[in-house]
Parts: structure tokens; C-alpha cells; sequence
């Protein structure tokens, strides 16, 4: 090059000579590409220098751009001078290509371009061979292996050649190219047992030197790695024989020695862990992992050895541990913060937090940290701000994500963090990320039974639960469901399978406890209670329970005492189902040991607690209309409105002043009937119930006899078809009842009489006992009450002076009754009633009956607000005998042998903010059978000398059958939080029974109400209809 920089003065030749020229400066390494474009521009300028085209191929070839060797070939191949050259160089770059379809490729480009000459036709008999031995899958898996590993394509490789070794486990270099595949991909195992193999099989093979060190390389990093991994398997004693076998394969590298050193700082050694990371770092100053090793060894001992030690480390080092500098002062922050918090003093913490977070910008836990007690210190819009603004700038980090659904989780929003955690690419999910999930997960899992179970499908809901992998949560909620619907077998294995896991469990105890209260037996909840492990740290929730248990074994001073610690404690926590539950409970035991006024004042605390409001109310009106059902509603506040306002009613006075009239048409004298009653009653609390005074003032107006010229009447009533009836004609009767009464939710009871005035005066009453099994609810009741359904049944008529001037009727029906009713608030509903009466009057027959009555019904719409319904009822009468007649002994009653009837009713209620009301309507048909029966069937009423004629006498019986409807409107409003108005009319259209109703009525509430209306509205009932 010095010759010819002097020969042409440092310019490049031009011309012929420039081809000389510049392929000797490709021979000089730094200029070689510089010289290729050189060649490659004179090429283009001066096309058909075959001797040109022939250099620069060759570079090309040499520099690793076949590409462009290839296409000056082709070029050379146009011209017959270079035809022949070109093939040879161009069959001497593939001829020795590894036999794979890239190979089989390249010869048949050859020989598209190439047709004659040696090379030619070595070229075809090497494709044919080729593609000979390509046809065969276990050569191809093979070639195409050797091929991925020589282009350091491992993952393609490893499945072709783990086939080719399957057709021939002998061959040594498809064994040794497979332990090649494995090193590059990282499976040290698997390499070392391949390459193993193929140095047996052939131990003078080329690739021995190679195979021989990748053997002692992947020996080395997998002894590293299973001793690693023995080390998080906390066993260090097989770690340490690991990291010693990796000295034993190469001394020379560190991390043997670190691990050594690792080894000992799980056995807690710290001398000997000290020695092996100062021996690593002897070995390789820059091994960071034992700088930081000995950092956290020298901390271990006291902050200021780790800051001197720091101290000393060079720049480079000192580097690579700043995290552990900085969190030197950051845990001396913490420990201040930490002190804080268990004061509750949380903005002080709060402060302190935001040092340390300048120290380490960006630390997702500091973050969490600071956050959680902005929160506790009611900075929640802020501390949910900071959680935000982390996840923005950390959206692929698992610790945020994890973090984060803690902090979302903690405040009730376990939606929030399932969303914010799925956000996250799964394959980045940690074990902390998998069991917030998990736990999540189970949480809606429970949500879900709960809503089922809610809606009535209870065993859907527990056969989901079952389904779950065993945990005590699961098996708590079991319990609790069995223990609510009173299968105390089925609660009591739930809880022993928990104390089976967890023998000192509290829920379970507590459920145990309250197991044995429910069935009974006292002296097992007292030892169950007893074994209740004792601690200061107990939740409010297990103190709840434990105060109840109390109560319900009889020890209320314990129980006040419990409750007196825990009310304050709760009123002092932020809203949460914890606090509102205690409170919801207090407020129970505060009404049920005699202090209503102060439950109703902690009832408010819970609605406070539990989110029904944000502010306690402060008056009658404000309180009472927080009581109103909200849709929305989760299970807790629904409880906490629905029991507040059940004992708010409970104690409110009130007073009903209402009208009511009812007639049917019939014969003048005894059944063309016109009836009013005004009814007056007080409802007051006493005790646990309502009790109430009622006075009913009643006139009953049957018409006038229609008389003969004579100014007598013949009709069947009284004695008048023995001898003609003279006297008063009209017949009406009127008197006044009272009754006194009191219920609650089991018993309820009432005595009374009939209206004072009437011709038979009675007294009159009832007492019934309300419970259920399971689902199914049941009332037993006895009772004595009159039958209303005429003037002579009712009050007693007098039979006319002119004949025997007696008093007969007042029919009174003494009996039992049991009712039945299946309504798990579902769509669909049964009620049924069994009742048997003995029925007596003055001067009447003695008669008895019993009635069977039952219905079905659909809840077409089925809302808090709103009910439709429609339904098919069935009723079935038997009276001994009938006594429908008015003639003396007579009841004036209806007392069918048969009767039959189906009718299908259709029902719609609702309730606005301030009307409730009910419409109703149905269709029904009926079929009824009356015996022939004696006119007079007490011959002792009848004077001698007609006994002969009354004898005679009989009221013929029959059949009939028919459709009737009904139809039916109730209205109440609601005019001031102390007044409501009310209306309805009832109309009834059946063969020969047609009575129709109107009522008026005015209710007065002392205390005030702003809660739901009545859904359907509540109007009086007249004391004789009970």
C-alpha cells in the first residue's frame, strides 16, 4: 500500500488498475468494506469484468454477506467468459451446507441457474441424495436439529433432535448438539446428561473439546442452581454439598463461594457467612451479591457497623447497596412511624411516612403505608389519590398491583381490586398477588351463596359452597346456614371439622355455644363458652357474640356488662358491618331488658354505622323515614331499618277511629240485613307486644215483616208458620262491645264481649301461639267467637209476643285452629287452615263444623313496593246439620253438609312515599248440599198444642251450584306524620250470599311515622269477625 500511495500520491487509481488496487486494500481488515463498495461501484460502471466480479464474490463470501456474493454470481453467470467460474465458486459455497431444506434450497437455485459442467452434475447427484435422505422424518428431525443449534435456535432444535435421538439413541452427534440446545436455553440438567451420553458414546469424536467444556460449564451453574433451590427449600445441608460439588467442578469462579456463604447465613452463622463473602469478593470484587451480603450481616449487628462498612466500599460498590443505605434511614423512620400508629396518632405517622418516601420516591409499599394512614386520619380523598397516582406510574408492577388490592380490599371494594388486579398479564401474577385473589375470589364465592340464599335457594347456594376446596370460612358459613334454619346436627359437624383444623378457633366455640342455647341444653353452652380462649385482643365481633350468649343463657348482668364496653367502642370505630352489628345487637338486649328508649336511640348509632346514613338522626321524622326499605340494600342495613323500625311501632301509641257497614239482601224481619259498625280502639306497648282497648258499637237492622189484611205475617221465622205473628214488625237490634288484648310475636290474646244491648250478650275471646319449623310457619289457636253473619246468629232475636215472646239465636263457636303458611319470599306461596267448632246458642240447636281451607299464590311482581299476585284457593266445609233457618231453634246461620268451592283470586298492592293501597279481584265457583231437617228441632220451645204441627214441619235440604266473584279496594293515606285516612268496599256476588262492605276509617300515631306505609293497609276489623 506505501508503493502505491507513493506511486499515485495518496489518490486512488481510476480505471483498470483500480481493480488491482482496491481488492489490496480489502486485504488491510479495518478497510475491507470500504474497499467491497469500491469494487461493487466499479462493477456497476463497468459490467463484464469477469476477473472484477470474481474478486469481489470471493469478499463478499469472506465478509459474511452471501446475499450480495450471490447476485454478482449471477451476474458473472450471464457471460460465457465467467459462466464457468461463477458455478464453481457458487456450487463451492453450498456444496457444504448441512443437509436441511435450506441446503436443499440452495442446490435447486443452483441448478436453475447452472446446466452443464462438473459441478453440475455433482450438484444434481448431491440434491438427489439430499433429498433421499430428507424423505426419511428421523435424518430430517436430525439435520434440521443440527441446523437450529449451529444458528443458536434452541427451542426449535431441542424437539427435532429429541426425535432423531428416539430413532437413534446412539448417535453421538445428535445427543451432543441436544446437550448443546439445552446449555443455550438454560436447562443445566438436561445438558448435562446429554452431553454426558455423547462423550461416552464417542469419546474421540471433533466435538469432544467442545462437549467436554459445555459439560463442565452446565455441571457448575446446575449444581448453582439446585443449591439455590435447596436453599428457598429451607435445606441447607444438602445446599452446601451442592455449592461444594460446584467448587469441586470449577474453583475459580465466586459464586460457589457465595453460595457457601449463603448457606451459612441460613444457618445463622454469621462468622462463617462473613469469611465465604470476603473469600467471594478476594475472588471478584465486582460480585455484588456479597458486598450486599456482608451489608446485611454488619446491619444484622448494629446500624452504624453497616454505615462504616459502607463507608469503605469503593464508588462502584457502594452503588450497588444504596438501596440498603437508604432504608437504613428509612427503617428508623418506620420504627417512629410504627410507634405512631399504635398510639393512633396517624397524621404524626402520616408525616413521617412522607420522609421516608422522599428518601425512596416511588416505593410501593411506603406508598401503601402513607396511604393507609392518611386514611385513618380521614384524609381518604388524598390517600386514594396517592394509590392512584402509583398505579399510573407503576401499571406492570406486581407489587403495586398486589398493593393496591389490598388497599382497595381493606376499604370494602373487593370488585376494585379483582378489576385492578386482572389488569396485570396473569404470567406476571406473584404467590402474594394469587392468594389476594384466592381470598377475593371466595369472598365473592360467599357473596354469591349469600345472594342465593337470599332469594330463597339455599340449597343451590350450599352445594356451590361445597364445592370449594375445605377452609374454616366456608365451614363457618355451612354452620351458621344450618344452625339458622334449626338443623343443629348439621352446624355441629361444620363446627367441629373447623376445631378439627383450628382447635382453639373462636367462631367455632362461639358456634358450639350458641348450638347447644338453641337446643336447650344450658350446661353444654356454659361449657363450650368456657373453653373461649381468653385474650385482650378479642374483635368486637367475637365480644358481640360472647354478650349474647350471655343474654341468651340468662346472665344479663354479664351480658350488660359486655355490652357496655362494646356499644362505646363501636360508636367510636368508622362505619363498618363490625361496628354496626354490635350495635344492631345492643340495641336488641337494650329493648329486650326494658330500656326501649335508649335501643331506639343506639338504633340510630347503627344506622350511622352501618352506611344507611351519614348523619345520626335527630328527630321523629328524620329517624322514622330512614326506616324506609331501600332496594339497594345489602342484608345488614335492611335488618338494621326493618328492626329499628319494628320497635319504633312497637312503642308508638296509636288510635283508630273507623265506620264500617255491611249488608246482604234477604226477606224483611230476620235476613234483609243492614249492619254498621263504628269501632274505637287504642293500640299502646307493653312489655315486648302491643296491647290494646277496643269498643265496637253495632246496630244490625233486618227490615219489616210484610203483613197479611189482618196485619199479620205467616214467614219462617220464630214460631210464625205454627201461628200467625203479630206485634212489631220491624226488627233491629243494636249494642256496644268492648274487648281488651295484647300480642307480640309469638303470643297473642283477646277477651271481649258481644254487644251489650243485643238480646244474648256472651263474653268472648281467644288465644293463639305463633312459630315456625323451618320454612314453614304455623299458627294454634283456641278461641270462642260469635257468628256475625246475621242478626239472629249474632245478637238473638225474640220470637213475636203474640206467640211464645222467647229469646233464641247468639251462636257462639267454640274451637281450635292450626294454620299453615310456606312463603320464602320466592315467587311462590301456600297457606292452609284446619279449624273444628262446637256451636251453641240460647235456645238453639246444638250443632258443630269443621273447615278446611288452603291456597296457592304467584307473585307476578314481587317488590318491596309492589306485589302482584294471582293464586288458587279451595275451601271445604262440613256442618252436622243445618241450621240456616230463623224459625225458633233455628241458628239463622249457614251450615251447609257439603260445601265445595275453588277460587282463583288476583291481588295487586302498592305502596308509594306517602299511599298504599290493594286491589283485588276474583272469580270462583261452588257447589253446596243441605239435609232435610226438622223446622223446629228443639220441641221443648214449642207449646204443647203445636208440637203435633211443628213435628211436621221441615225445611227441605238440596243442592245447588254456581260462579260468584269478588272484587275489593283498599286505599290509605298518609296526611301528616300523625294522620292517616283510609277507605275501602268490598263487593261479593255468590248464590244466595251477597253481602258487600264500606269502610271509613282515621288513625292517629302519638310518637309520629314517616317510615313505609302498610303494605296492604292495616283497616280495623270488627271485633265479631275475628
Amino acid at each position: 500500500m506505501a508503493s502505491y500511495n507513493k506511486l499515485f500520491n495518496g489518490a486512488p487509481p481510476e480505471g483498470d488498475i483500480a481493480v488491482e488496487y482496491w481488492s489490496t486494500v480489502a486485504k488491510i481488515p479495518a478497510r475491507r468494506g470500504e474497499a467491497i463498495n469500491q469494487l461493487k461501484r466499479i462493477n456497476a460502471d463497468t459490467p463484464g469484468n469477469t476477473g472484477l466480479q470474481n474478486n469481489l464474490a470471493l469478499l463478499l463470501f469472506s465478509s459474511d454477506r452471501r446475499d450480495e456474493g450471490f447476485a454478482v454470481l449471477e451476474q458473472m453467470a450471464k457471460s460465457n467468459a465467467g459462466r464457468e467460474g461463477a458455478s464453481k465458486i457458487w456450487y463451492g459455497q453450498i456444496k457444504d451446507m448441512p443437509v436441511s431444506d435450506a441446503s436443499v434450497q440452495a442446490l435447486k437455485k443452483y441448478l436453475s441457474i447452472f446446466s452443464d459442467g462438473d459441478s453440475v452434475a455433482a450438484a444434481q447427484s448431491q440434491l438427489a441424495e439430499q433429498q433421499k435422505q430428507l424423505a426419511d422424518p428421523a435424518f430430517r428431525a436430525r439435520a434440521q436439529g443440527l441446523a437450529a443449534v449451529d444458528s443458536g435456535m434452541a427451542g426449535k432444535a431441542i424437539p427435532e433432535l429429541q426425535q432423531a435421538v428416539r430413532a437413534n439413541p446412539k448417535d453421538s452427534e445428535a445427543l451432543g448438539a441436544l446437550g448443546q440446545a439445552y446449555s443455550q436455553k438454560g436447562d443445566r440438567a438436561n445438558a448435562v446428561v446429554n452431553l454426558e451420553k455423547a462423550l461416552a458414546l464417542d469419546p474421540h469424536n471433533s466435538n469432544n473439546d467442545k462437549w467436554n467444556s459445555l459439560l463442565k460449564v452446565n455441571r457448575y451453574w446446575l449444581a448453582i442452581q439446585q443449591g439455590d433451590a435447596a436453599l428457598k427449600a429451607n435445606n441447607p445441608d444438602r445446599a452446601e454439598r451442592l455449592f461444594q460439588q460446584a467448587r469441586n467442578v470449577d474453583n475459580t469462579d465466586s459464586y460457589a463461594v457465595l453460595g457457601l456463604g449463603d448457606v451459612a447465613m441460613a444457618r445463622k452463622d454469621y462468622p462463617a457467612a462473613e469469611r465465604y463473602y470476603q473469600q467471594t469478593l478476594r475472588m471478584d470484587s465486582g460480585n455484588t451479591n456479597a458486598v450486599r451480603g456482608l451489608a446485611n450481616i454488619y446491619r444484622q449487628q448494629s446500624p452504624e457497623k453497616a454505615e462504616a462498612y459502607i463507608a469503605s466500599l469503593s464508588a462502584s460498590q457502594r452503588r450497588s447497596i444504596d438501596d440498603i443505605e437508604r432504608s437504613l434511614q428509612n427503617d428508623r423512620l418506620a420504627q417512629q412511624a410504627e410507634a405512631l400508629e399504635n398510639q393512633g396518632k396517624w397524621a404524626q405517622a402520616a408525616a413521617l411516612q412522607r420522609q421516608r418516601l422522599a428518601l425512596d420516591p416511588g416505593s410501593v409499599w411506603i406508598t401503601y403505608r402513607l396511604s393507609q394512614d392518611l386514611w385513618q386520619a380521614g384524609q381518604r380523598s388524598q390517600a386514594d389519590t396517592l394509590m392512584r397516582n402509583l398505579a399510573q406510574q407503576k401499571p406492570n408492577d406486581p407489587e403495586q398491583v398486589y398493593a393496591y388490592g389490598l388497599y382497595l380490599s381493606g376499604h370494602d371494594q373487593d370488585r376494585a381490586a379483582l378489576a385492578h388486579i386482572n389488569s396485570l398479564p396473569r404470567a406476571q401474577w406473584n404467590s402474594n398477588i394469587q392468594e389476594l385473589v384466592n381470598r377475593l375470589q371466595n369472598d365473592q364465592v360467599l357473596e354469591t351463596a349469600n345472594r342465593l340464599r337470599e332469594n330463597g335457594k339455599e340449597a343451590e347456594a350450599e352445594a356451590m359452597l361445597r364445592q370449594q376446596p375445605p377452609s374454616s370460612r366456608i365451614d363457618l358459613t355451612l354452620a351458621d346456614w344450618a344452625q339458622q334454619r334449626r338443623d343443629y346436627t348439621a352446624a355441629r359437624a361444620a363446627y367441629q371439622n373447623v376445631l378439627a383444623r383450628e382447635p382453639t378457633n373462636a367462631d367455632a366455640i362461639l358456634g358450639l355455644t350458641e348450638v347447644d342455647i338453641a337446643a336447650g341444653d344450658k350446661a353444654a353452652a356454659r361449657s363450650q363458652l368456657a373453653k373461649l380462649p381468653a385474650t385482650d385482643n378479642a374483635s368486637l365481633n367475637t365480644q358481640r357474640r360472647v354478650a349474647l350468649a350471655q343474654a341468651q343463657l340468662g346472665d344479663t348482668a354479664a351480658a350488660q356488662q359486655t355490652f357496655n364496653k362494646l356499644i362505646p367502642q363501636a360508636k367510636s370505630q368508622p362505619p363498618s358491618m363490625e361496628s354496626a352489628m354490635v350495635l344492631r345487637d345492643g340495641a336488641k338486649f337494650e329493648a329486650q331488658a326494658g330500656d326501649p328508649t335508649q335501643a331506639l336511640e343506639t338504633y340510630k348509632d347503627a344506622m350511622v354505622a352501618s352506611g344507611v346514613t351519614t348523619t345520626r338522626p335527630q328527630d321523629n321524622d328524620t329517624f322514622t323515614r330512614l326506616t324506609r326499605n331501600d332496594e339497594k340494600d345489602d342484608w345488614l342495613k335492611r335488618g338494621v331499618r326493618s328492626d329499628a323500625a319494628d320497635l319504633y311501632r312497637q312503642q308508638d301509641l296509636n288510635v283508630t277511629l273507623e265506620h264500617d257497614y255491611w249488608g246482604s239482601s234477604g226477606t224483611g224481619g230476620y235476613s234483609d240485613l243492614k249492619a254498621h259498625t263504628t269501632m274505637l280502639q287504642v293500640d299502646a306497648p307493653y312489655s315486648d307486644g302491643r296491647m290494646f282497648f277496643r269498643s265496637d258499637f253495632v246496630n244490625m237492622n233486618v227490615g219489616s215483616f210484610s203483613t197479611n189484611a189482618d196485619g199479620k205475617w205467616d214467614d219462617n221465622w220464630g214460631t210464625c208458620t205454627l201461628q200467625d205473628c203479630s206485634g212489631n214488625r220491624s226488627q233491629s237490634d243494636s249494642g256496644a262491645s268492648v274487648a281488651v288484648g295484647w300480642r307480640n310475636d309469638v303470643w297473642s290474646w283477646d277477651i271481649g264481649t258481644t254487644p251489650m244491648g243485643f238480646n244474648v250478650v256472651d263474653v268472648v275471646g281467644g288465644i293463639s301461639y305463633n312459630d315456625d319449623i323451618g320454612p314453614l310457619g304455623y299458627t294454634v289457636n283456641a278461641h270462642r267467637r260469635p257468628i256475625s253473619s246475621s242478626l239472629l246468629a249474632f245478637g238473638g232475636q225474640k220470637d213475636s209476643p203474640s206467640n211464645t215472646g222467647k229469646k233464641w239465636g247468639g251462636v257462639r263457636a267454640d274451637g281450635v285452629g292450626l294454620s299453615l303458611s310456606y312463603d320464602k319470599g320466592e315467587a311462590n306461596g301456600v297457606w292452609a287452615s284446619l279449624s273444628g267448632d262446637q256451636l251453641t246458642g240460647k235456645n238453639v240447636e246444638d250443632n258443630w263444623r269443621v273447615r278446611w281451607m288452603t291456597g296457592y299464590y304467584y307473585k307476578v311482581i314481587n317488590q318491596n313496593n309492589r306485589r302482584v299476585t294471582i293464586g288458587l284457593n279451595n275451601m271445604i266445609w262440613h256442618y252436622d246439620k243445618d241450621l240456616s233457618g230463623y224459625s225458633l231453634g233455628q241458628g239463622g246461620y249457614y251450615s251447609p253438609q257439603e260445601y265445595l268451592s275453588f277460587a282463583i283470586p288476583v291481588m295487586w298492592r302498592e305502596r308509594t312515599e306517602n299511599w298504599s293501597w290493594e286491589l283485588g279481584a276474583s272469580g270462583s265457583w261452588s257447589h253446596s248440599r243441605t239435609k232435610t231437617m226438622p223446622r223446629y228441632p228443639l220441641m221443648n220451645l214449642i207449646p204443647t198444642d203445636w208440637q203435633e204441627e211443628a213435628a211436621r214441619q221441615s225445611n227441605d235440604g238440596g243442592s245447588s251450584q254456581g260462579f260468584g266473584y269478588t272484587a275489593r279496594a283498599l286505599l290509605e293515606r298518609r296526611v301528616t306524620s300523625n294522620w292517616f285516612v283510609g277507605t275501602a268496599i268490598d263487593i261479593q256476588q255468590a248464590k244466595d250470599y251477597a253481602p258487600s262492605h264500606f269502610l271509613l276509617y282515621v288513625r292517629y300515631s302519638a310518637a309520629g311515622w314517616q317510615g313505609d306505609m302498610d303494605l296492604p293497609p292495616q283497616p280495623l276489623i270488627p271485633y265479631a269477625d275475628w
